[in-house]
């Protein structure tokens, strides 16, 4: 039925079925073929799957950063990071990583920080004689610091996969994320003496800063609120997203007068649509795991591993490889629906924590989104910088290596992901 499932799946993929009706055909084809098991378990097992309170922050979350996308949030955070980075060599390449790292924070989304962070940043860079190449490779592969840092859209839903503390997983994605954003600057730098790319020619003066600050103040403070109220205990992660949405409707409805009703009956529509999508892969998904599990599949794979006996190093390495490979043709929500509860059994068995797993698969299916044939990322970053994918992907290459570098620090050093979570819950 295993075998069944997955054939049907992947030939669905390969001819373009998108992947929530592929999967849920493939379950269909799956029970059918087995005859031990009535159709009716899978509207039951669906309504099952998305039933969920936890599951209620997705939408919030998603909500919370279209509103906050839909501001001058943007290009305050920018101001912000060009008054302190603009100085130093390549210094708007610099600015481009700090403002995801900001951006990454409120808007939760890899996509959402390309298109805001790329539509300012790639026509400055290339007034200032950046290549345009160069210029959306950055903001591409910067990008993937927002399914990282708090409040990440994919950790929610590995947290509601597999039943993981979703406030636990916000902690274990921040040092991570920092982690790629310091790197992929210290790689700007490196980058910039090879290539000349200009600096501001002298620092901020002190009053242009704390001007830029007191811009910037607001937004910045959104994510400290969310993490803050969720690690504090005084709410859910599901009511911290209430908290969100309706601070980001504060800030551009009231404060800064972004917003008007047919713009947020847009958003709101936009984020609804947004929502939709993972939530019935989610929900179809949950018929393939199910059936995964009775078949006990999970258990076989495990046996399978402690057979060959690869040893727990190389065992890690494979695992990240074939996520490498998934990445490249699944998009990052539904490969870590339907991997997570696969592999997580057998990461287990290799010592690794359900946290740092959590945190490795969205780093890793997160350098998908940079990579073709399905890298979402990429082909919005080619859209946004009017370059080829071609040399995109070229100038992509050595900001990729930042991300790989920090998948293996996560896979390999566990405390990179679970120091944090470790101070704050036991």
């Amino acid at each position: 039925m295993i075998l069944t499932l997955f054939i049907v799946f992947f030939a669905c993929l390969m001819i373009g079925v998108p992947i929530g009706f592929g999967m849920g055909f493939a379950t269909v084809v799956a029970l059918v073929s087995h005859g031990s098991f009535p159709m009716e378990v899978i509207p039951h097992k669906m309504a099952n799957a998305v039933n969920s309170f936890p599951l209620v922050a997705l939408p919030l979350f998603i909500l919370a950063g279209a509103l906050a996308g839909e501001t001058s949030i943007a290009s305050r955070l920018v101001r912000f990071a060009d008054t302190l980075l603009g100085h130093v060599r390549g210094g708007l390449g610099h600015v481009n990583v700090a403002s995801s790292m900001f951006f990454g924070g409120i808007s939760g989304s890899a996509v959402a920080d390309t298109a805001a962070i790329g539509s300012l940043m790639i026509p400055a860079m290339e007034k200032q004689g950046y290549n345009r190449a160069d210029a959306g490779a950055i903001t591409i592969c910067s990008s993937t610091i927002g399914v990282l840092i708090p409040p990440s859209i994919p950790m929610v839903l590995y947290g509601v996969t597999v039943g993981a503390s979703i406030g636990s997983l916000f902690l274990a994605g921040i040092v991570p994320g920092v982690l790629v954003g310091l790197l992929l600057m210290a790689a700007v730098f490196v980058m910039s003496k090879k290539k000349g790319w200009p600096q501001r020619a002298e620092r901020a003066p002190a009053g242009e800063l704390w001007e830029a600050f007191k811009q910037a103040i607001l937004p910045l403070m959104l994510p400290v609120f969310l993490l803050g109220s969720i690690v504090s205990g005084l709410t859910t992660a599901t009511e911290a997203g209430v908290i969100g949405v309706v601070y980001a409707l504060f800030l551009g409805g009231v404060i800064y007068r972004d917003h008007t009703l047919k713009a947020l009956f847009r958003i709101t529509v936009d984020a609804a649509v947004n929502t939709a999508i993972p939530v019935f892969v989610l929900a179809t998904t949950s018929v393939a795991a199910w059936i995964i599990a009775i078949e006990q599949f999970p258990a076989a794979l495990v046996e399978f591993f402690a057979m060959m006996d690869f040893g727990n190093i190389l065992l890690l390495l494979i695992i990240n490889i074939f996520l490498m490979l998934v990445g490249m043709v699944m998009d990052l929500v539904p490969a870590l629906i339907l991997f997570a509860p696969i592999l997580l059994p057998v990461a287990m068995e290799a010592g690794m924590d359900p946290l740092q797993f959590g945190v490795m698969m969205v780093v890793n299916l997160g350098v998908g989104l940079v990579t073709p044939p399905v890298g979402n990322c990429l082909y919005l970053g080619a859209v946004v910088a009017r370059v080829s994918l071609t040399s995109l992907i070229r100038a992509s290459f050595p900001f990729l290596l930042v991300n790989i570098f920090v998948l293996l620090l996560v896979t390999y050093v566990s405390p990179v992901s679970t120091f944090l979570p470790s101070l704050f819950y036991n």
